[in-house]
């Protein structure tokens, strides 16, 4: 096991995605097998923050105290059996999808940020734009094997519930306390996930590092597509945008079956012009979908079926984009990763603060959340770009103020959070809590859920030891 106690050596470990300002850790602790780690956490006495690949943007693995243990020694990734791959928590998104390339099968949930590692993913149940149609990360966690802060371990398998306790390598087993909260009916990664009846593994995934260690995750597949068919659609206002994806909902079936749904406003498609000169001069808003297909004749009757669709909504049919191949599915997809990339190069260059939501509402409520965002967001006078996961009644707003509008960005942020929760939505679909986020989930969830949730926290971690500053 390595271990590096000089500051230099730290340094990289004391951040992440977040722009959070570094934390604080007395050592980094790397170790190379499941036996070293446990036999540390044995004897280990202080905070313990886990360290994935720092793509993160809620500042979870920024240490407060303590010492980082890194799991980037665990890299195993084992062979496709029956639908379903072992993956140590080290290997990447992207180390996943060229493992699996020409295999026959795919890893569903897409994150915009490929060199995320599957412990991290795990850690915030993150998604991405497929979510729409194949959900979540939580949903392909099949066998998850876990290390408590004391050493303990144990091995999760679907269908093994909380009505019964958990048993450990040791023969203890841990039951949990009663919990009233249930998490909401929403695309959601804020805090633990807790329902009656739930597997283990639910309450694991999604814990922001504060419960346990993962060391290996068997997750599910599905069997790749033939073609993903897929378009860019502009319009020339955001509310027809709104409206057809609405009109998506209504008219889903077998051969308009979308995967993926992705809103872009007029301030995300001005900054995109830069580097896609072909998008149209008079769109206001613009919608990328994606559709999963089984074979070339489900592929021509599903495009077929989409044009006659779009034909009848107010879409600049003409000056919208269509796929012609593999070529063109690829730069969709940077279309739609360029607009993070474009504004945290322009932060960067203006020195300027960028304050991002990750809320979603259920459907609902969906027009109502757009039309409040619009009035907010222009009456703010506050830079910003919105996009995302519209599908999901999931956006991104991208809150870009000046130095002197620092506090009227906070309290347009707080504004939009009392609104989501009005509606009963979540401060985090897809990022998780983490530390930057923490004052919004105790607000979601309420002083009495956060004291039983901290007795569930105490019955798996006694001595806190693990994610200090996350969540509770």
């Amino acid at each position: 096991m390595r271990r590096k106690t000089n500051p230099e050596a730290i340094a990289p470990y004391l951040k992440d995605a977040s722009n959070c300002p570094p934390g604080a850790a007395s050592e980094v602790v790397i170790p190379e097998t499941v036996e070293e780690l446990k036999a540390f956490l044995k004897e280990n006495t202080q905070p313990v923050t886990v360290s994935g690949a720092g793509t993160g943007l809620t500042a979870s693995r920024v240490p407060v105290e303590g010492i980082i243990v890194s799991m980037e020694r665990f890299k195993k990734i084992g062979d496709v059996d029956e639908g379903t791959i072992f993956v140590e928590p080290a290997v990447t998104l992207e180390d996943l999808n060229v493992h699996l390339k020409g295999s026959g099968w795919f890893y569903p949930p897409n994150p915009t940020e490929t060199l995320a590692s599957i412990g991290g993913t795990l850690a915030t149940n993150a998604s991405g734009s497929r979510s729409y149609k194949f959900g979540v990360t939580r949903d392909y966690v099949q066998e998850l094997d876990i290390l408590l802060a004391d050493g303990r371990s144990a091995h999760l398998r679907r269908g093994q519930t909380i009505d019964r306790p958990l048993e450990l390598d040791d023969g203890t087993q841990l039951e949990l306390p009663a919990v009233e909260y249930r998490s909401p009916q929403i695309k959601n990664a804020a805090g633990y996930f807790y329902r009656p009846g739930m597997d283990w593994i639910d309450l694991f995934v999604g814990s922001d590092g504060t419960l346990c260690l993962i060391t290996g995750v068997r997750l599910k597949l599905r069997k790749a597509p033939f073609e993903f068919l897929s378009g860019i659609l502009f319009m020339d206002s955001e509310e027809k945008c709104w409206n057809l994806v609405e009109a998506i909902r209504k008219e889903s079936s077998e051969v308009i079956d979308p995967c993926s749904l992705e809103y872009f406003d007029r301030p995300s498609l001005i900054r995109l012009k830069k580097k896609f000169q072909n998008v149209p001069d008079k769109a206001e808003a613009a919608l990328f979908f994606e559709q999963d297909v089984t074979n070339e004749e489900e592929f021509e009757s599903s495009l077929e079926a989409w044009y006659e669709f779009l034909e009848s909504q107010d879409v600049l049919l003409e000056d919208s984009w269509f796929a012609q191949g593999p070529k063109d599915i690829a730069r969709f997809h940077d279309f739609r990763h360029q607009v993070p990339l474009i504004l945290n190069e322009e932060n960067s260059r203006m020195g300027r603060v960028k304050m991002g939501t990750d809320m979603a509402v259920d459907d609902d409520h969906f027009l109502e959340m757009m039309r409040f965002y619009r009035v907010e967001l222009e009456e703010s006078e506050i830079d910003y770009a919105m996009f995302g996961h519209i599908g999901d009644n999931h956006l991104h707003i991208n809150l870009l103020p000046d130095k002197y509008q620092i506090d009227q960005a906070r309290a347009l942020y707080g504004r939009i959070v009392d609104q989501i929760l009005e509606w009963g939505g979540t401060v985090s679909a897809e990022h998780g809590v983490g530390k930057l986020k923490k004052a919004y989930y105790h607000q979601m969830v309420g002083k009495e859920t956060l004291d039983q949730l901290r007795t569930l926290k105490n019955r798996l971690d006694i001595r806190n030891l693990l994610g200090r500053g996350n969540l509770l």
